[in-house]
């Protein structure tokens, strides 16, 4: 009888011991077990604002061209007296030294972010050979666990340098884009009447274009900030079923100084009258091309703003500077690229380099 009792207790015990280990082993599955997280893309996105305007039609087809200080100093004027040109053809370059340094220093950024990548990078070799050589016996368990976070340091700073470099790539892009655009282009298809180059409240050339009317509308100052010579606009009136295109040709401040007179070719053939009143429909570009993440992924931080990004099922706290808030969408100015995974509701306790799937 006591033989029966000891064999079941000892039975017991086993069991106890099994299970035990079971609900251990499961814990330290659930502890080590990557969360899986909403998220989204980082895209490319247009900020934009419209504002309407009325503008008043008048019979002219003589297109004056000035000089924009915005974008810079003239560079060179493409186009002589007589010179038959398109819509779109470049007439006028302009230079801008800003633009010039701030790519260059851009540039030196990226050099820099490039040499540490292929440090780490360099890093993380040695250290996976290193691991791959590891004798668990002659060597401690200590300094397996050593070498394990030597090597995670190093895969996260290859990281972060190669995304430091492909931001600043895009960047670079950008800047590279925008010396492209510095140019005025042709608002019509016309013939050049006279160039006058540059000088002081002067038109640089005059075009008469193949257009019969022309809108003039009056706007205030906030509204010629951000209109430009050849911006396409589009018109509304009451005698046409459909929206009309027109082109921005000249953008001038009035007697009073308060007020500016902007003049636009309507580009669409249509029947008007002068003195005939439309409506003119611009679009302020607040952001182009910018990279644009969801408002709810955005993290504050001690006056600072995060993102977390996924990259390698491991998660990457990113600093990032914002612009425009449109529509449930953020600009990122600096930081970020498109086409990035990023973590949507972050949690303030996510670090980086800390394990992480996609839902």
């Amino acid at each position: 009888m006591n033989k029966l009792k000891w064999t079941a207790t000892g039975l017991i015990v086993v069991l106890l011991l099994v299970m035990n280990l079971m609900i251990f082993d499961k814990k330290e599955s659930a502890a080590v077990e990557a969360p899986r997280l909403e998220t989204a893309i980082s895209q490319v996105k247009d900020f934009t604002k419209k504002w309407e305007v009325t503008g008043t039609a008048y019979s002219k087809n003589t297109i004056e061209i000035y000089q924009n200080n915005s974008l810079g100093s003239v560079k060179e004027i493409m186009v002589n007296p007589g010179d038959t040109v398109s819509s779109g053809q470049t007439l006028i370059t302009y230079e801008n030294t800003e633009i010039e340094e701030e790519l260059r220093g851009l540039k030196r950024e990226k050099e820099a972010a490039d040499v540490r990548a292929d440090h780490f990078s360099s890093q993380v070799s040695e250290w996976e050979s290193e691991h791959s050589s590891f004798d668990e016996e002659k060597n401690s368990t200590d300094a397996k666990v050593k070498m394990k976070e030597q090597l995670s340091n190093a895969e996260l700073q290859e990281a972060l340098a190669e995304n430091e470099s492909s931001v600043l790539s895009d960047e670079i892009s950008e800047l590279e884009d925008k010396l492209e655009a510095l140019s005025v282009k042709s608002p019509a298809d016309g013939v050049v009447s006279e160039v006058n180059g540059t000088q002081e409240n002067e038109p640089i050339m005059t075009i008469v274009g193949q257009g019969n009317f022309e809108l003039k509308a009056n706007v205030k100052q906030n509204v010629a900030g951000f209109v430009r010579t050849g911006d396409t606009v589009q018109i509304e009136s009451a005698n046409n079923k459909e929206k009309l295109n027109g082109t921005v040709q000249t953008v001038l401040p009035s007697d009073n100084g308060e007020m500016f007179t902007m003049t636009v070719l309507v580009e669409d053939e249509a029947a008007w009258v002068e003195g005939q009143t439309a409506t003119i429909i611009l679009s302020e570009k607040l952001a182009e091309k910018a990279v644009s993440v969801p408002e709810n992924s955005i993290l504050k931080d001690d006056g600072k703003k995060y993102v977390f990004i996924i990259s390698k099922n491991k998660l990457y706290k990113i600093k990032v500077s914002t612009g425009v808030d449109q529509d449930g969408a953020v600009q990122i100015k600096t930081g970020l690229k498109k086409g990035q995974t990023i973590v949507l509701n972050p949690s303030p306790v996510f670090v980086s380099g800390q394990p992480a799937l996609k839902k």
